[in-house]
């Protein structure tokens, strides 16, 4: 079995299903932690269930996190839709001014904000989202100025949507900011 052209079926880039079979052959690459263990990640956060989450977590720790914990991430919260058991795992790598546990893993968290914020009301995290992109020497400024313009909607309402011309500074962020103080109740400070 090829597992990258079983991702690109479950990515839905490539027509066609996954077969139960193919399934479990991603979830034999996982167990074995060998092979193209990225591919079977999309795999089985795509196309598997709520206990497949116990064959990712390990891939947020151990030697293979700096490689695999954003994408074993994305595949526990988005694709398997448990962000109700790992939002204290997101908020606690979003709060925390460094990475903890592997490489970018304060950005991953960040991008999944949209998710911890879906039927869910934070409002400190928020204001964090809000520091974090006021803060001109915060690696992470860029990742959450996109995610609260994703969580406040306001995309269209922007001159420059995607943050791709900033070099001559952020003529959206004072909306942004604007917006996203209200929508979080942020007051005084940037918190």
């Amino acid at each position: 079995m090829n597992i990258g052209d079983i991702r690109k079926r479950a990515q839905g880039v490539k027509a066609g299903t996954v077969s139960p079979l193919e399934l479990d052959y991603a979830r034999g690459i996982l167990r074995a932690h060998r092979g193209d263990i990225n591919s079977a990640l999309y795999v089985v956060g795509l196309c598997g269930a709520a206990d497949d989450a116990l064959l990712i977590e390990p891939y947020l720790r151990g030697p293979e996190c700096d490689v695999h914990g954003e994408t074993a991430l994305k595949a526990l919260v988005r694709y398997l839709g448990l962000v109700d058991r790992y939002r204290p795992l997101l908020r606690k790598l979003i709060m925390s001014p460094t990475d903890l546990g592997w490489m970018n893993s304060r950005m991953s968290a960040i991008h999944l904000a949209k998710d911890y914020f879906k039927d869910f009301r934070d409002d400190e995290l928020g204001c964090e989202l809000v520091a974090i992109f006021c803060n001109p020497s915060d690696q992470d400024q860029l990742s959450a100025r996109g995610t609260l313009v994703d969580i406040l909607g306001i995309r269209d309402e922007l001159g420059d949507p995607f943050g791709l011309e900033l070099e001559a500074g952020d003529t959206d962020a004072g909306y942004i900011v604007k917006m996203a103080r209200q929508r979080f109740n942020c007051h005084g400070g940037l918190h």
